[in-house]
């Protein structure tokens, strides 16, 4: 019995798809979870920093001292990651919508967070955070 070309160029086709499905899982080195830094290759000030876009100075500064609370062990990691996967999920202003969802996220958990009076924008001075629907708090 002899196969058709076309039989051939079937068979070859599934060799070639099994190849380029298969072969890239096979042979990745340690992926890491989401909940373990978020995105592969970056550390966690560069994903916060690029994740959320980023621009003042005075938020440079916020998550510099997010990710010394993270560094200290102060702060879970995983809460922080969570709320960035959150926050990154918005149309517009991430980076505050992290600030506000971080902040009410950690209000229980007796962790001086940084001040968002100085650094997030639409902070009502007389106390109050407006407009913010927070995920809820990872269990542990």
């Amino acid at each position: 019995m002899v196969a058709r070309p076309t039989q051939w160029l079937m068979v070859l086709s599934m060799i070639a798809l099994a190849g380029t499905t298969c072969l890239p899982t096979a042979f990745a080195k340690d992926p890491r979870p989401i909940d373990g830094g978020g995105v592969t290759g970056l550390d966690l000030r560069t994903q916060l920093e690029k994740g959320l876009y980023a621009r003042r100075p005075v938020e440079f500064e916020y998550i510099d001292e997010i990710v010394k609370l993270v560094e200290k062990k102060k702060l879970p990691r995983t809460l922080v990651t969570s709320t960035f996967i959150w926050a990154r999920k918005r149309e517009t202003r991430q980076l505050q919508y992290f600030q506000f969802a971080l902040q009410a996220r950690t209000r229980g958990l007796n962790i001086d967070m940084p001040d968002l009076r100085k650094q997030a924008v639409g902070v009502n001075l007389a106390g109050g955070e407006h407009g913010v629907n927070t995920p809820p708090i990872p269990p542990k």
